[in-house]
């Protein structure tokens, strides 16, 4: 009897371990939850060009002596670029931890599936207390594995489509592709839904929707007087529209760029934020459209920020720039020509300075403006730009000259110099014209010369970008190139 039951035994614990096995062959290949309790172990950050003790303390939601005790640092130690410092407060949290604003299509389902942490992790990270708190825009913490390993976002699943079929497809097996997805079993997936698997190349789109290959707004954070940028890559006869509805002083107001073709295939707009907007939380609307007529519309939140701009003292300027109907007429044509949208992108690289010395700013976009003898608040629509190296003033991108109109009363001598995909540059109080209407120019071309016509406190170039009919910050385009 007792040889009996130790045969038995020893059975059951060869049944055990071939099940063990089994279950190790399906689930082979997973990489590891990122985030697990392994006692008092923290996460790293490695630090970055630009980073200091007090910039990361504030990111990571701690104190410099907590840093410098955790990583038994001293203030004599110099912090360099690639030092790792254990980031205290996150205990029993593992990876590397960065940071990035929140792409949009994001929720906490999709950001676990891409990180492969655990959403109680995330939203401790984060000190998120509802998941409507991931807006567009807003900076997140995430971990990444020390490995590298990377996450690709599957192609949409479509209605019909199982969760087996597209793995299969995108060469992943089942079962471990539906549990690093969050999924109970293969049999889970859900049209408009997104998934990722392992890649050698990092794709952080967080939607996957039919015909749309990837999705990206630029020019983050959205900001008053600054521009948002919208790109598609997606299949050919897909309509794409998009808009942020905001408000300016209390009153709503809508950005809808027209997307326009480039010529790798993709689809982009740009669209302005007026410079009074009033700092908040917005709904961002997208649509896609396919050729067969399938619609597909999402909603997201962006946080728009306060850009911070000063008030310039009262101005005196002749009484007659400031007269309503003067305004009113000259302002009446110039919004005729912001509605003008050319197809075809006319500049190409980075933009330069209109004037010949860069740092000769005399009053910047945004600031704040009164003029003695006017009860009206404005904004300055532009940069001011002095005649420090010379009064040359040149193009600072290839275009087209859409208008050269002289002796405006508020205005004075202004250029206006279309540069497609809804982008124009005004230049005002010129001097005179080198250049006139419907010629071509080149980046670096003489235009004109600096004057003091108009309103116009002194001799300078009022220098102005309008996207999609909205001055923004021009140093958008003098800081860096677009697309």
């Amino acid at each position: 009897m007792a040889h009996y039951t130790q045969r038995h035994q020893l059975t059951l614990i060869r049944r055990i371990a071939l099940y063990l096995l089994v279950f190790s062959i399906i689930f082979s290949g997973m990489p590891a939850q990122t985030v697990q309790a392994q006692g008092a172990q923290m996460p790293v950050y490695i630090v970055r060009s630009g980073d200091n003790l007090w910039t990361i303390a504030q990111t990571f939601y701690t104190t410099v002596d907590a840093i410098m005790a955790a990583n038994q640092r001293t203030s004599a130690d110099v912090l360099a670029v690639g030092d790792r410092l254990s980031i205290p407060g996150f205990e029993g949290l593992q990876g590397l931890l960065t940071t990035e604003y929140a792409p949009l299509g994001i929720s906490l389902i999709s950001l676990s599936r891409r990180t492969q942490s655990s959403i109680a992790a995330l939203a401790r990270l984060n000190r998120l207390t509802s998941p409507s708190e991931l807006f567009i825009g807003r900076q997140i913490i995430v971990t990444s594995r020390e490995d590298g390993s990377r996450m690709e976002t599957l192609p949409a699943l479509m209605p019909g489509q199982s969760f087996m079929e597209l793995a299969l497809l995108n060469n992943q097996n089942p079962w471990a592709l539906s549990r690093m997805n969050l999924l109970a079993s293969s049999d889970r997936g859900l049209p408009k839904d997104t998934y990722y698997a392992p890649s050698d190349k990092a794709n952080p789109s967080a939607l996957a929707i039919p015909g749309v290959q990837s999705i990206t707004l630029d020019n983050q954070p959205f900001r008053q007087g600054y521009m948002w940028v919208a790109k598609v890559s997606a299949e050919a006869g897909v309509d794409v529209r998009a808009s942020l509805d905001y408000q300016v002083l209390g009153n709503p107001r809508v950005s809808a760029p027209q997307f326009f073709p480039l010529p790798d295939g993709s689809q982009i707009a740009y669209g302005g934020i007026h410079a009074f907007a009033d700092p908040g939380v917005y709904p961002m609307h997208f649509s896609f459209t396919t050729p067969e007529g399938a619609a597909y519309t999402f909603d997201q939140y962006i946080i728009l920020r306060d850009a911070f701009y000063e008030a310039d003292p009262p101005l005196n300027v002749p009484a007659e720039t400031l007269d309503d109907a003067n305004i009113e007429a000259e302002d009446k044509l110039f919004d005729a020509l912001a509605q003008v949208r050319t197809p075809d992108q006319l500049w190409n690289g980075q933009w330069i300075y209109p004037t010949q010395h860069p740092v000769c700013e005399k009053s910047y976009f945004g600031s704040r403006r009164t003029y003695v003898g006017s009860p009206g608040s404005f904004y300055h629509t532009g940069l001011d730009l002095g005649y420090c190296g010379g009064t040359d003033i040149y193009a600072p991108a290839d275009g087209k000259v859409l208008a050269a109109l002289p002796n405006q009363i508020v205005r004075g001598n202004v250029l206006v110099i279309d540069h497609g995909l809804g982008i124009q540059t005004i230049y005002m109080h010129m001097d005179d014209f080198n250049v006139e209407e419907g010629q071509m120019v080149s980046q670096g071309d003489l235009l004109g010369h600096i004057g003091n016509t108009g309103r116009s406190a002194g001799p300078h170039l009022h220098f102005q970008v309008d996207v999609d009919g909205t001055p923004i910050n021009p140093r958008s385009w003098l800081d860096r190139s677009f697309p």
